[in-house]
């Protein structure tokens, strides 16, 4: 299995009900979406936030196709500093996840996590397993159980059409 072990072994303590699906290697959520055949906004993109400069974490999870407004993430956090994890942090900090494959799991790394609203209201979500070959899917109600989330508006706003 491709799945990374700590996430599986996590997810069967909390007896969470997921599933693990296996995909060839992706890097952006764009070519997971794509490789698992689902809308890119269904995937849980989790990005690492360093809100200080003394180390202070935590991960937000945006909609596969959307960006973070910086705006937003400065006032959620009361910070400018506030900012995303630059890959030399995220190789140092969790070097048992390849790299651009945080699961957004706040149980299993020990820090807060925070959904956009945008996210919460599909049926079902797909994230990082700590691979790049292997996503877990899981329904929003149950990955929100779960991974202990707190709902915050910290996307991008679209253009209409």
């Amino acid at each position: 299995m491709a799945v990374n072990s700590k996430v599986i072994d996590w997810l069967d303590e909390q007896q969470a009900k997921y599933k693990v699906i296996e995909h060839d290697q992706v890097f952006d959520t764009v070519a997971e979406a794509r490789a698992v055949g689902i809308d890119v906004d269904q995937i849980a993109k989790a990005l690492v936030i360093h809100i200080t400069h003394d180390g202070n974490q935590a991960v937000i999870v945006i909609p596969g196709g959307q960006r973070v407004n910086n705006d937003k993430l400065h006032e959620l956090f009361g910070t400018q500093h506030a900012r995303l994890a630059l890959e030399e942090e995220l190789t140092q900090d969790f070097p048992e996840f390849e790299l651009g494959a945080v699961p957004p799991l706040s149980g299993l790394l020990q820090m807060p996590v925070y959904i956009d609203k945008r996210l919460v209201n599909h049926e079902s979500v797909l994230f990082n397993a700590g691979t790049h070959t292997a996503s877990i899917k899981m329904s929003m109600h149950d990955f929100i159980n779960t991974a202990d989330l707190s709902v915050v508006d910290v996307a991008e706003e679209r253009e209409a059409a």
